[in-house]
């Protein structure tokens, strides 16, 4: 592996490569200080000793021959993108992103910026379901508003009714009584209600997969590029 002069980027030949142009790969980051942590991991790598780009990105090629997987080299940075990676890829959760390698001291660092579809997926489903769970809440105000004001407007229409009695024949054989109609209850009156709990659980569902996979997927894709550029 190795780079080309005047800033030309490298390409890797293969099936699995359709090189781009580090402009256009670039061009695409949306730009948002602070707010594009959640989806985003950077970090560096010190390396105890030096080591060239061209050596340490043949080093971690095998992380980027995967299907579905476009790559480029330029100099010393090396930039990939990812459309539908597959559950085995290591590099799965990450599907775009940027590594650049620098002589630092009597060794090197690699510095990286990678990009999480899947991270910014769970941040925001629990805000979806949120959402859902207060138009629940609004719904059972809503319906709980509505069946007060039929209740009202029946309390004022209706007048007590009297009580039918039974003949003396049907009250001689034990016939129930009548019920009376000013004690009916609706039985229906609370059935149908949206309830807001199923979306409360899956909001703190989703945020925890969010909170684990924040501070667990930076450290393997750290021990996953450290591995890779240990010597054989």
């Amino acid at each position: 592996m190795s780079g080309q002069s005047g800033g030309i980027a490298d390409e890797r030949v293969g099936p699995w490569s359709q090189p781009q142009s580090s402009e256009a790969l670039g061009g695409r980051r949306l730009k948002l200080p602070f707010i594009d942590n959640i989806w985003r991991v950077r970090g560096e790598l010190l390396l105890d000793k030096p080591i060239a780009p061209d050596e340490a990105f043949a080093r971690l090629d095998p992380l980027f021959r995967a299907p579905g997987t476009t790559y480029n080299v330029d100099d010393d940075t090396l930039t990939y993108t990812k459309r539908n990676p597959a559950a085995q890829d290591p590099l799965a959760t990450f599907t775009r992103g940027s590594l650049r390698i620098a002589p630092q001291g009597r060794g090197s660092v690699l510095r990286y910026d990678l990009s999480s579809t899947a991270l910014l997926l769970c941040f925001l489903a629990p805000l979806l379901f949120l959402a859902f769970a207060q138009i629940a809440v609004g719904m059972n105000a809503w319906e709980k508003a509505n069946v007060e004001a039929s209740e009202q407007g029946k309390k004022d229409e209706d007048k007590p009714k009297a009580i039918k009695k039974l003949n003396p024949i049907d009250e001689f054989l034990g016939a129930p009584a009548p019920e009376d109609p000013s004690k009916k209850k609706d039985k229906k009156k609370d059935k149908g209600r949206h309830s807001p709990t199923p979306a409360y659980v899956l909001a703190g569902l989703f945020f925890t997969i969010y909170l684990v996979g924040r501070v667990l997927e930076p450290w393997l894709i750290r021990r996953r590029l450290r591995s890779a550029l240990a010597e054989a």
